[in-house]
């Protein structure tokens, strides 16, 4: 692979939205062909993900298999771009919270399932390289923070997992040199230091093979701010001595009710979503990579951008791509034309100088003065009065007090949750209550990613009130659920947790009268 800065896409739904009839236009409406659309405005790289047997899985309606994977990979190489293969190892979606194993593997031993790897890994890579089709990186496994192939490869067990590891890149080594094909590992969370120097130091420790790239998602509703993201590149590369891509990413231009994203999420990033703030997100992404010394940063990748925008349809295509209503091409598509020598200092500081903080204190002081009617708020007593539960040993969960100014001030306590599989965590408290109506409010702090399920709730008998809680590390963010109609004179609430490896911290929990 050259040392070009690549301005990648993820297009990997094309097939599917083509046979949808879709025909996407240039910013003045004119209709094109997609992969000249990309060309035209400095695209140079195309990523795809592969499903092992997505026939499968009724949802996936057969796509991204090695058939429509190949017939792409001819549409990449016609246009001269890079190729990025991307291994699911499963016949569906695989992310931090979700690796599962191909229907055709799941009753394998270990060692039946490693062969399988390999042999699977080499195989697909030399029917792609026999056909002048081999990409230029492949990924052994797509966002594999929390493991591969559940669950004889999920974390904590780290020297399950490597094992797998090795056998994909074994399997890549055996039809390909570096010099022709580079080995990436994907992991989520980009701007997150910490959770990614322990996966690579463990995995290191078991023996990981040598590998040539360091791929990273970050979506800036989810994995920290973009000044974590710079840190953090720059760490890595110190301690590893590897390049990075960032291979996903992306950010709303609208805000819709049934979005991927949603106000609060659009507020975390700090840019608006809208035609020009999608723009200046991608802008700054170019600028923050190629600012990264020795030419170490390598691309931007953006997910699946060539997409219709629907007005009445819930999920990505809402609000994500790059493409209106009417499969024009938005402004943002222009943010591809960047090359590695228009990086300016001044222009990246320029631009991270317009992210918007949000300030929280009008949203605290609307309980303050006013009767709590929980039992323990502070948790000076332990969990007193509180019920908690969880799925796995794995969760730890303690009473976490932070001193605040002026000291000696006693400590205001938080609960930390965290746990390093996919876990669910529930802590409630049931109260009585006189008739009436009632706001809820707590202060969050912690990671988020992509499927992480955080809901603060109220429930009255069987009636459910809830607000959907999108953690962010940095600052305490207070969410509240107002007007809770309590009829049947007791109310429980809490928080509620479903996610992959993470973190939360809860404190100031406030339940008073309307």
């Amino acid at each position: 692979m050259s040392r070009a800065f690549l301005k990648g896409v993820d297009i990997s739904f094309l097939p599917e939205y083509e046979d949808k009839g879709m025909v996407v236009k240039d910013m003045d409406g004119t209709p094109t062909e997609t992969f000249d659309l990309l060309e035209k405005y400095g695209v140079n790289a195309v990523r795809l993900r592969l499903w092992h047997t997505p026939a499968n899985i009724e949802e996936s309606g057969g796509y991204c298999s090695l058939a429509h994977t190949t017939a792409m990979a001819k549409r990449i190489k016609e246009h001269n771009m890079e190729f990025m293969l991307d291994f699911h190892y499963s016949d569906w979606w695989a992310d931090p919270a979700q690796q599962r194993k191909p229907a055709a593997w799941k009753d394998y031993s270990f060692a039946e399932l490693e062969q399988a790897v390999y042999d699977y890994t080499k195989d697909t890579l030399l029917s792609l390289k026999e056909q002048g089709l081999l990409p230029s990186v492949v990924q052994i496994g797509n966002e594999i923070r929390s493991g591969l192939l559940f669950p004889e490869g999920q974390l904590p067990d780290y020297a399950g997992m490597v094992k797998l590891i090795n056998a994909g890149i074994r399997g890549a080594r055996a039809v390909a040199g570096k010099e022709e094909m580079q080995v990436m590992i994907h992991l989520d969370q980009g701007g997150r230091f910490f959770f990614l120097k322990e996966w690579f130091d463990k995995a290191l420790e078991q023996g990981m093979e040598e590998f040539d790239v360091i791929g990273l998602s970050f979506y800036p509703f989810w994995h920290g701010t973009y000044q974590d993201l710079k840190e953090t590149m720059e760490r890595l590369i110190k301690l590893y001595g590897k390049p990075i891509m960032i291979v996903e990413t992306a950010h709303p231009w609208r805000i819709c009710q049934d979005g991927f994203v949603d106000k609060k999420q659009v507020e975390i990033a700090g840019f608006e979503a809208s035609e020009a703030g999608q723009k200046v997100v991608l802008d700054l992404m170019m600028q923050l990579v190629a600012s990264v010394e020795n030419e170490m940063g390598q691309g931007v990748f953006y997910w699946e951008p060539i997409c219709k925008a629907q007005s009445e349809h819930q999920g990505w295509d809402t609000n994500m791509g790059v493409l209106d209503e009417d499969a024009r091409a938005m402004q943002s598509i222009e943010s591809f034309l960047f090359e590695r020598e228009q990086y300016s200092e001044e222009v990246l500081q320029k631009l991270l100088s317009n992210r918007k903080i949000k300030d929280n204190g009008e949203a605290i002081a609307q309980v303050s003065g006013k009767k709590n009617f929980l039992h323990n708020a502070d948790w000076e007593d332990g969990l007193l009065y509180w019920h908690m539960s969880e799925n796995t040993e794995n969760v730890m969960a303690q009473i976490y007090p932070e001193f605040v100014d002026p000291f000696p001030a006693p400590p205001v306590n938080a609960i930390r949750v965290e746990a390093n599989k996919q876990f669910t965590y529930l802590l409630e408290q049931e109260v009585e209550l006189a008739p009436g109506e009632y706001r809820l409010q707590v202060q969050i702090k912690g990671v988020d990613t992509t499927n992480v399920n955080v809901k603060l709730f109220a429930l009255d008998g069987e009636k459910e009130c809830f607000e959907v809680i999108h953690p962010t590390e940095h600052e305490w963010e207070p969410y509240t659920i107002e007007r809770i109609k309590c009829e049947t004179g007791h109310l429980k609430v809490g928080i509620s947790i479903d996610a992959p490896p993470m973190y939360l911290l809860m404190k100031d929990f406030v339940l008073v009268g309307e």
